[in-house]
């Protein structure tokens, strides 16, 4: 079950200071890769099941399966199936995934954590909307990566940033395949910052 996180209130813990930036995060910076432009495509047998094998940001690999009404991503083979299985709350029938992936570097230029756009649409104008998914990444482990966040994008000022930061204060520390995603929108209590002094040690 998704959890939902709003950021239109702000909590005791921000005015009492918890919510201090760390240093590491202001050094964190992105690149940008259109990742579907560099694929390898097949199709299954039999099913209209689509998938790519695209070059990602470093040594990193991106396998996207696509079939007749969504997309799903995955960073790794290792627990491939696991990261398929995750995805942003549908508010289409039809997905689309954005053209750009933005990888979140530490200050050495490892990539740490990923951001894309999943566009939904329907059979009416106006239908759909807009998701990013903050995922993390783990160069070792039984998954390559999980989703740490949906961030929606389509009514919600500042969603880029408030992604850039569920990447930098909240992917290093997420247990994959144990926690959640979090939704973040305009119906929620907490801001991501807040949620990060909340898991702080010893809070």
């Amino acid at each position: 079950m998704r959890q939902s996180i709003s950021l239109s209130l702000v909590s005791a813990l921000a005015l009492a200071g918890f919510t201090a930036l760390p240093a590491f995060a202001q050094a964190n910076d992105s690149a940008y890769v259109r990742v579907q432009d560099n694929c390898t495509h097949r199709q299954a047998e039999d099913e209209p099941v689509f998938y790519a094998d695209c070059a990602g940001y470093g040594d990193w690999a991106v396998h996207i399966v696509a079939g007749e009404h969504g997309a799903a991503v995955a960073y790794s083979d290792r627990g491939i199936e696991a990261q398929w299985r995750q995805g942003p709350p549908r508010s289409g029938v039809f997905q689309d995934l954005g053209e750009v992936m933005e990888w979140r570097l530490t200050p050495s230029g490892e990539a740490f954590a990923t951001i894309y756009r999943s566009i939904f649409t329907g059979f009416e104008p106006g239908d759909g909307g807009q998701y990013l998914t903050v995922s993390a990444l783990r160069p070792t482990g039984e998954l390559g990566a999980c989703h740490v966040a949906y961030v929606e994008a389509a009514q919600q000022p500042g969603a880029n940033q408030i992604a850039r930061d569920v990447a930098d204060y909240l992917a290093a520390g997420w247990q994959c395949g144990v926690e959640a995603p979090i939704v973040f929108d305009l119906d929620s209590e907490l801001d991501v910052l807040t949620v990060a002094a909340q898991r702080r040690p010893g809070h």
